[in-house]
């Protein structure tokens, strides 16, 4: 195949993959931290991705709070994009299921810990700009964050009005992001193939 085609393919492939992406991880997450059902933004994303995580959650049937549909939707997701990553490049024949596994749960786990990473420092950011804001986005933050930060907030309680526990938080997230690129190195995991790596 063309190498301009090729890349204007892979333009093409990789923003759509990585907003379905993107979407579902928040999703997952969102209904694991409990945020509210009613808010904009989760009615909104129910609405965005319930036509990939919905034939999965009838195939893995949802808990309280976790739901492995989208989890798997996440991952086959994840699997799609290596497998049309090595078509792209022609190398088809060297595509390994298991391998992709692999590689697709430590790239979805990646993601994963970025969108929390990148939620606690929106919520930094928002606390000192507009504390008091009941914006459905601010909500929607608040909700997803708070499950990892109340439990670091009683380890760490707020000293002078100032709340420490996001260091402690991301001190773990970082050792978190550590662990993962080295497992991504021990898999041959080649990041231009994964999505949230």
């Amino acid at each position: 195949m063309n190498s301009a085609l090729i890349d204007i393919g892979m333009t093409i492939v990789q923003p759509l993959f990585s907003l379905a992406m993107l979407l579902i991880a928040v999703r997952f997450l969102a209904q694991l931290s409990g945020v509210s059902g009613y808010n904009p933004i989760s009615m909104t994303l129910r609405r965005l991705t319930n036509v990939i995580v919905l034939p999965m959650s009838r195939l893995l049937p949802s808990g309280n709070r976790f739901s492995p549909g989208a989890l798997l939707a996440l991952l086959l997701i994840q699997v799609m994009f290596i497998a049309l990553m090595f078509a792209f490049e022609g190398r088809l024949d060297a595509f390994n299921v298991l391998q992709a596994l692999i590689w697709a749960a430590v790239g979805c786990a990646s993601l994963l810990v970025n969108i929390i990473f990148y939620s606690v420092i929106a919520m930094i950011v928002v606390s000192f700009l507009a504390p008091q804001s009941s914006h459905p986005a601010v909500e929607f933050i608040w909700e997803l964050t708070e499950p990892v930060m109340a439990p670091l907030r009683r380890v760490l309680p707020p000293m002078g009005g100032l709340d420490f526990s996001p260091i402690i938080l991301f001190i773990a997230l970082n050792v978190i992001r550590v662990s993962l690129g080295h497992m991504a190195a021990a898999v041959g995991l080649i990041a231009k193939y994964v999505i949230g790596i």
